[in-house]
């Protein structure tokens, strides 16, 4: 897998950029901004570290927790049934990157392998 290739984390990297863009178009009160501006800016930022740097696996878990925790985001921040609309702006990208992470876990351990070859003794 080479740097800047894997379809996956550039899935993560738009849903992370959607989360924090739908705070323009969805009517957000409380935490529900913090929670979705924290969620879609780290989702950015672990997917393009994973981008550029393809081959570690517990980076990837990382974004699959991160992903897991925006998904989590509308019922930690009690938002979920007060704003459906902004708890939907925050599931639906959540998902998108949790499924996307899920699906790069493998190719990652793959690439990890070739490169650190389990030794014979």
């Amino acid at each position: 897998m080479k740097r800047w290739t894997a379809w996956q984390n550039w899935l993560a990297v738009a849903a992370g950029l959607y989360t924090v863009l739908a705070m323009t178009w969805t009517t957000a009160i409380g935490s529900s901004n913090a929670y979705m501006l924290t969620g879609g800016v780290v989702l950015i930022v672990i997917g393009v570290i994973n981008l550029a740097a393809p081959g570690m696996p517990v980076a990837e878990w990382v974004q699959l927790v991160v992903a897991a925790l925006v998904v989590a985001s509308p019922w930690m921040g009690s938002f979920a049934t007060d704003m459906p609309g902004v708890a939907w702006n925050t599931w639906i990208p959540g998902v998108v990157a949790l499924i996307a992470s899920i699906m790069a876990i493998q190719p990652a351990m793959k690439v990890y392998h070739e490169h650190h070859p389990i030794g014979s003794h």
